[in-house]
């Protein structure tokens, strides 16, 4: 695979950005940040030199250099990226691996040809496609890395970053996203405690929950935020080829060194992730019971066997035991408990493979 193209695929506040500068940092690499981002639709050569990571207040790595300067060989003379239409930020985000959406599979097509008619290993990294990574896995083939932060402090990092009574951005498209949700309609409802129509641009639904929920209290925001996480990695976990526990690469060296060698193993690109740090925890406690919000989303959404049982992705289950060793099943046996307090105990234990 070493001339695929490489998707690394996760949520927002996941460390999707550090992974990127490093894959940027590769010579003969085309790294696009954020590329179903809604300002791309819109972007210019001027505006793209404007917003770097020094001035974001984002507390993202990356120096001066302009987060889109890749974008600068696919910008529209008429303004914004060639084939990029604002809906598609979180239109279709739920998409089926076999749909058809050629408008967006054009799209990409026109950023990665614009790489390799450059002789560049093209590289997109966006937190808007843990949804569409089956699609994009099915028409496009490549190398497909997904990254997986601890819900409690991904969700406390876009919280910690609102200003009263606003909502972050962050916490409206997972607003949207849940209220889009196919099938999970009552869900949707009982968290949000009303409905959306889900029509209309994109401005026009985050400008809809943000009038209605711009008050909400932190457990309709965490709650909301898990519903999206879990089915947004239960949809793309199958169709990864590496599973990256952020987290422990962030204070497990060796680890490092593992997900890199598995990079070069799987994609033939190693990009240095030996200055990945944690970031200290936010805050102190979360403003709210986060093991009994978690839990009755797990219930609500009927995924408790997805979580713990045999066929569930390791990963989520150690990610989500510290919400269930707090009440353990009363049906479990004394094994299963202590399994699933040693697991709560394990934290951030993390799942980096290559598929056979």
């Amino acid at each position: 695979m070493s001339d695929s193209t490489i998707f690394i695929h996760s949520g927002w506040r996941c460390s999707s950005t550090y992974v990127w500068h490093r894959f940027r940092a590769l010579a003969g690499v085309r790294a696009y940040y954020e590329p179903w981002h809604e300002q791309l639709a819109r972007v210019t050569a001027r505006t793209i030199g404007a917003e770097t990571p020094d001035n974001s207040g984002l507390r993202h790595p990356g120096g001066t250099e302009p987060y889109l300067k890749e974008f600068e060989v696919v910008l529209d003379p008429a303004g914004g990226v060639t084939g990029f239409d604002a809906s598609f930020a979180l239109d279709r985000f739920w998409i089926e691996p076999e749909a058809s959406d050629l408008a967006q599979q054009a799209y990409v097509e026109g950023l990665v040809d614009a790489a390799r008619l450059r002789g560049e290993r093209p590289v997109l990294a966006c937190c808007r496609t843990l949804g569409r990574a089956g699609r994009l896995k099915r028409r496009f083939g490549g190398f497909h890395v997904i990254l997986v932060r601890d819900p409690v402090q991904q969700w406390l990092s876009f919280y910690s970053l609102r200003r009263r009574p606003r909502p972050t951005y962050f916490e409206l498209c997972h607003y949207v996203l849940l209220s889009e949700m196919a099938g999970r309609e009552a869900v949707a409802h009982a968290l949000l405690g009303q409905t959306f129509e889900g029509a209309g641009s994109l401005a026009d639904r985050l400008a809809a929950v943000r009038g209605k929920l711009k008050r909400a209290p932190a457990s309709v925001s965490f709650q909301a935020f898990l519903a999206v996480w879990l089915a947004s990695y239960l949809k793309a976990l199958p169709d990864a080829d590496l599973v990256v526990d952020v987290d422990r690469m962030a204070r497990d060296q060796a680890y490092a060194g593992e997900v890199e060698a598995a990079l070069e193993a799987g994609c033939g690109l190693k990009p240095d992730f030996s200055d990945c740090r944690a970031p200290a925890p936010h805050g102190v406690a979360p403003p709210i019971a986060w093991r009994k919000a978690a839990r009755a989303v797990v219930d609500m959404m009927d995924l408790h066997q997805a979580i713990v049982g045999p066929e569930a992705p390791p990963i989520l289950f150690r990610k989500l035991a510290p919400a269930f060793a707090a009440a353990p099943p009363a049906t479990a046996g004394a094994l299963g408990r202590l399994g699933e307090t040693f697991g709560g105990l394990m934290g951030g234990a993390a799942l980096a493979r290559l598929k056979a």
